[in-house]
């Protein structure tokens, strides 16, 4: 039992005169909180005690302080709740802090009283009724979690039906629907950051051979997004040579959406579809696909979200012949089919992919069937020009900069010029990370001529001498 701990100089029956603290959880109050602060904290600690009291929690710990004027709830709890209830408190918190913003900043203005007839209320429902966890926040859509994984039957006939599987294939399945279970069978959805305008302007300059994709489909997505419209990114074919970038926009795309760094699926390694869709029950190494591991677990150490960022890289030299890894993609890219698609892993668990942002590239169009293409939107990505070429390797050595945590000087020598102006943006990064290792064993801040590396790394100036035996 944890004792419940308030600061001293706070007194509980003047700041939570209504509110009675459950013995697991334990709160802490900052003595400078406003008036409003302390309505807004009493308002949270009871929507806290809804939400988590449902599976009374042995330790929960609440902290409310007041930062740069602003309200800031904090939260910890063990075990740990499921991933729905963790979001909306997470949302619960980001809408009460931006009340008391708007509250705060009101009264710094002396604002009129309708002024404040824009502030949003927040309707708590009764402790003895039933309880809406979606129904509680009154904030923005698009931070509320979404039901993800469905499973095809109800609990009896999925038991029954997984207890009839091949005895590996059964545990291995029951394991994973255990584990989902415990999860939770909702995600929330990534929201989009504060200042996606300006960002998105910079991804141009950045990008400017993107600048079509971005302007006819991205922005339009993001504006709407950020208005709390649930509205889906129609799937992205960026096509166009190796090497001009398209790896490194994803990955700044899924900055610019506030999503984990995006999941690489490459196509074109893919003997089958087990990556994207799982290997069927029938092989007693039966696994799932990343896409469903990305989507129920998270990956790289970051938590999962329904509306992740994936890209679908080369698919123009998939394997055709035999078990083609293009074949989930005909019901992953079309909505109504995303919505209920299938690892082949788990055939008793359907899940909804259809929030999932996707981005392919390819090479050459031509090699893309024709029924993929129609349910993408294609973008012709040109090659950069001498001076695009020119800040994207600049762009690269701050990259390097950052990374080593050196000081060093982004500025290029103009003798580089004329060689930047003729290689890929793969080569220039190539280049660069060994021209700037150079100067850094010369124990300089910058960079030569001389520390550019003579060879040429594109293959279309240099071809490489054959091995082995040649016909005369």
């Amino acid at each position: 039992m944890t004792e419940n701990l308030f600061e001293t100089t706070v007194g509980v029956a003047e700041v939570l005169p209504l509110f009675q603290c459950p013995d697991w959880l334990s709160v802490r109050l900052d003595p400078e909180l406003t008036r409003d602060g302390r309505q807004l904290s009493e308002l949270f600690l009871r929507s806290c005690v809804l939400i988590l009291g449902r599976r009374q929690p042995r330790r929960a710990t609440v902290n409310c302080v007041k930062v740069c004027g602003a309200l800031h709830i904090m939260f910890d709890f063990s075990p740990r709740r499921g991933d729905l209830e963790h979001a909306t408190l997470t949302s619960l918190s980001e809408a009460l802090q931006e009340l008391h913003n708007r509250r705060f900043a009101a009264e710094i203005r002396e604002a009129k009283p309708q002024a404040m007839e824009d502030v949003p209320d927040f309707d708590l429902p009764a402790v003895e009724g039933d309880f809406d966890l979606l129904g509680l926040v009154t904030g923005p859509r698009q931070c509320n979690p979404v039901d993800v994984f469905r499973f095809a039957e109800n609990a009896e006939q999925l038991e029954q039906r997984v207890k009839g599987r091949d005895g590996d294939a059964g545990r291995r399945i029951a394991q994973t629907l255990e584990r989902l279970a415990r999860s939770g069978l909702s995600r929330p959805m990534a929201s989009i950051p504060a200042g996606w305008q300006r960002r998105l302007d910079a991804l141009v300059e950045s990008f400017p051979n993107f600048e079509q994709a971005i302007e006819t489909a991205i922005r339009p997505h993001i504006a709407l997004c950020s208005e709390g419209l649930p509205h889906r990114l129609a799937p992205i074919l960026l096509v166009g040579g190796p090497g001009i970038g398209k790896t490194r926009f994803a990955n700044a795309l899924a900055d610019l959406l506030g999503t984990p760094p995006p999941l690489f699926l490459s196509v074109a390694a893919e003997t089958n579809s087990s990556t994207i869709a799982g290997s069927s029950t029938f092989w007693s190494n039966s696994s799932p696909g990343q896409l469903f591991e990305s989507l129920a677990w998270g990956r790289a150490g970051h938590a999962p979200v329904a509306n992740g960022l994936v890209v679908l890289d080369e698919i123009d030299k998939a394997n055709t012949i035999g078990y083609s890894a293009l074949g989930p993609l005909y019901s992953l890219l079309e909505e109504h089919t995303a919505k209920h698609f299938v690892d082949q892993s788990l055939p008793d668990l359907e899940f909804d992919a259809s929030h999932l942002r996707i981005v392919a590239t390819a090479n050459d169009l031509s090699e893309v069937p024709a029924p993929l293409r129609s349910r993408m939107l294609v973008f012709h990505i040109a090659q950069p020009s001498p001076t695009q070429l020119n800040t994207i390797a600049r762009e690269i050595l701050s990259e390097l900069i950052r990374k080593m945590r050196v000081q060093f000087s982004v500025e290029l020598p103009a003798a580089l010029d004329r060689q930047i102006a003729g290689m890929s943006p793969r080569s220039i990064k190539l280049s660069m990370e060994i021209a700037f290792a150079r100067a850094v064993m010369a124990q300089r801040d910058h960079l030569n001529a001389e520390d550019w590396p003579a060879l040429r790394m594109d293959g279309a100036q240099h071809r490489r001498a054959a091995m082995g035996f040649t016909s005369s």
